[in-house]
């Protein structure tokens, strides 16, 4: 019983760095640091915590409009930051990301 509970607590501290926007090898990584873990039992964790989180977003009936929209405007707020603080690269991935979102990068096929 003990074992789940630790497992448990592992894939919450997964999920909860996960949704601060770590990707998933850093969040293996970060389990592995901090909780003495290999580096495949840190993959099973983060991958089942990644589940949780898809799971709760088809839950909670969220759209992709809604989604895409709270996705533009976390990097627009990204944006401002890094600009505020000088951080030109910081600000060029957002502008990426952005451009990657809304689809204003090259298209495949079109004459540019």
């Amino acid at each position: 019983m003990a074992g789940r509970v630790v497992t448990a607590s592992r894939v919450d501290i997964a999920a909860k760095e996960l949704l601060k926007g770590r990707g998933t090898s850093s969040v293996v990584a970060f389990l592995s640091d901090t909780e003495g873990l290999s580096r495949r039992q840190a993959q099973r964790i983060v991958g089942r915590a990644y589940g949780l989180i898809v799971d709760d977003v088809e839950k909670a009936g969220v759209d992709r409009r809604e989604l895409t929209a709270q996705l533009i405007s976390t990097l627009q707020e990204a944006l401002a930051a890094a600009l505020d603080r000088g951080h030109i690269t910081g600000a060029v991935a957002a502008c990426r990301e952005l451009r990657e979102l809304l689809g204003l990068g090259p298209q495949p096929g079109l004459r540019h």
